[in-house]
């Protein structure tokens, strides 16, 4: 991916529509899948904290019900951006090696933004792999081309 303009345009377009009156901690995110489409989700609190649901994976959860699978970038957009480890966890288990990860610190404010290019393979050493772990049936395409 040259520029992952329009990827954080969505996730920017995300964070807008978060819903976080407990911590005021806006976070949108945004998926590019391999057939070229792109989901957005956006932060979901609730009062019971165990119910609220983080950005990424409402933007991998959005693609899965639509049949997608494998996820070519995404895009997090927050204050201090750096997604949670259950979130890294569910990102892995969409990606590749290759799966480019864009880390947006933008500044509430000012609307000014940094953008960090990691990929999410690097952002989860050691990562529990179901491919690895003899857990997914034959042909997990996502998954297999991370043998290459």
């Amino acid at each position: 991916m040259k520029t992952p303009r329009r990827l954080i345009e969505t996730a920017v377009a995300a964070q807008k529509m978060a819903y976080c009156p407990y911590s005021r901690y806006p976070v949108g995110a945004a998926v590019l899948t391999e057939s070229g489409r792109i989901f957005a989700g956006c932060n979901v609190e609730n009062a019971s904290y165990g119910l609220s649901m983080c950005a990424e994976r409402s933007a991998i959860f959005s693609a899965a019900t639509r049949g997608q699978r494998g996820i070519l970038a995404i895009a997090v957009v927050a204050n201090k951006s750096k997604p949670c480890g259950a979130c890294r966890q569910v990102m892995f288990e969409f990606s590749t090696k290759e799966t480019e990860l864009y880390l947006v610190d933008r500044n509430p404010t000012t609307g000014k933004q940094h953008v960090t290019k990691t990929t999410v393979y690097k952002q989860l050493p050691g990562a529990f792999d179901p491919l690895e772990a003899g857990l997914l049936p034959a042909n997990p395409s996502n998954l297999l081309r991370r043998k290459r």
